[in-house]
Formats: structure tokens, sequence, C-alpha cells
């Protein structure tokens, strides 16, 4: 079952400038997905105040195909 996801989302920066963010994690919600980027965003641009979303591609993996394709284990997840 793949419950795992990676996301590429463009954030737009008051209409001039954008960002590309890779969001990854587990239970999928495009919500919690565009508010992480969002939140990452504002952090790299923080005197501006509009920004947009836009979801560029969205793939799902199982556990395994996570690790491999981040190249760790989910951030909850620890593995000793």
């Amino acid at each position: 079952m793949k419950n795992y996801y990676v996301d590429k989302v463009n954030v737009i920066v008051d209409g001039n400038e954008s960002v590309i963010e890779v969001i990854a994690g587990s239970g999928y919600d495009l919500n919690v997905v565009k508010r992480v980027a969002i939140q990452r965003a504002k952090e790299r641009f923080p005197n501006s105040e509009k920004f947009a979303t836009v979801l560029i591609s969205h793939e799902e993996y199982t556990y395994e195909e996570y690790k491999t394709v981040t190249g760790s284990n989910p951030g909850w997840i620890i593995e000793k």
C-alpha cells in the first residue's frame, strides 16, 4: 500500500518571484502540503504578503520506495 508521498509545489511570491518546495510525508492532504510550502516560502521571503501555490507533481510510494527516493526514513520514524 502506498502511504507516503513526495510533492513538488511552486510557490509564487507577490506575483513576481517563485520558489519550488519539495514536501514529503504520509497521509496525503493537499491543504497541508500547500500550507507547509507557503510556510517555507515565508521563511525565505519574510517581507512578502501574497503567496499562491501550484502543485507541480505528486508521487505516491510504499515505505521502502520512499526510503529509496528520499534517501532516508520519514522524519517521524527512527530506526535503530
